[in-house]
């Protein structure tokens, strides 16, 4: 396990970058089963993948730098906090109304009320 999150991100890019040698590797074993492609098609694939390295790297690079920001340390520990806010208030919301119909109910041996008031066990009157 990394020790600081620089070494962290440093696995996960280098992750990254094993994963597109392998797929590398698995594309070249095609073209030699199937055939090789234009050249054309060959360039354009290659822009491509070098296109999608060059994103990942820089998206992975943000957010490793802005992990790494005490402002923005903050700004996620301020966020993180308020999803727990309302996880608190909403669950204390639920358990209110769960309490409300249990309360309602006259205890666990009678049976709960009907939305028109009476019993699950009235029968109906004739």
């Amino acid at each position: 396990m990394a020790e600081s999150s620089k070494e962290a991100w440093d696995e996960v890019g280098e992750r990254f970058a094993t994963f597109g040698r392998a797929l590398a590797a698995r594309y070249k074993q095609l073209e030699q089963e199937r055939g090789a492609t234009t050249e054309e098609d060959k360039r354009k694939l290659e822009e491509a993948v070098q296109t999608v390295t060059r994103t990942l790297d820089q998206a992975f690079t943000s957010l490793g730098d802005t992990l790494r920001d005490p402002h923005a340390q903050k700004g996620l520990k301020d966020a993180a906090r308020s999803v727990g806010d309302a996880l608190g208030v909403t669950f204390s919301e639920v358990s209110g109304e769960v309490r409300k119909r249990i309360g309602r109910s006259g205890g666990p041996d009678e049976p709960p009320e009907r939305p028109n008031g009476s019993s699950e066990g009235d029968e109906p009157k004739a």
